[in-house]
């Protein structure tokens, strides 16, 4: 799993390769997204960002911070029953065992199912391999993922309502 926060630049706003000059800009701003895992406590991750983007202006350069809302890290527990079955499902349809990686979780939704709901079980599928290239411009699934995954989720479907 991972354990150290991530900050991507989701997009920039600065003058454009065309028309552009060797001068310099009077300014420039960017939206960021900084993920942590659990445990960390996501305000003082933004507080920590803010002021190291601040101490780290070049020049007297002003920095100017607009936070947004702040999502809490959530954790998906892989020891219940429900899990194992969808493993199971799982494997079946793809004919290998189930893979699991930390990803950073930009669905605060999911903890507040937790928090309506304790003690369900909450999975979240993100069915790809690493040539799909998730959330790229680029981005392209094999179908027969699709088809894979349908299989899955009926069998877990099915053999889960079964045990209940």
């Amino acid at each position: 799993m991972w354990a150290r926060p991530a900050l991507t630049i989701l997009g920039m706003d600065c003058p454009p390769v065309v028309g552009s000059a060797a001068a310099i800009q009077p300014r420039a701003s960017a939206r960021l997204n900084l993920r942590v895992p659990p445990g960390m406590d996501p305000q003082k991750a933004q507080d920590a960002l803010i002021a190291h983007l601040e101490a780290a202006a070049p020049w007297g350069a002003r920095v100017t911070v607009e936070p947004e809302q702040i999502g809490s890290p959530f954790r998906a527990s892989t020891d219940g029953p429900g899990y194992a079955a969808l493993a199971d499902a799982m494997a079946e349809a793809f004919g290998k065992p189930l893979g699991t990686v930390g990803q950073g979780g930009s669905i605060p939704l999911c903890n507040v199912f937790a928090t309506m709901v304790p003690g369900a079980e909450i999975v979240m599928l993100g069915v790809e391999e690493p040539r799909c290239l998730i959330h790229a411009p680029n981005e392209s699934v094999d179908p027969s993922e699709i088809e894979n995954l349908a299989v899955a989720e009926a069998l877990f479907l099915g053999r889960f309502a079964a045990t209940r």
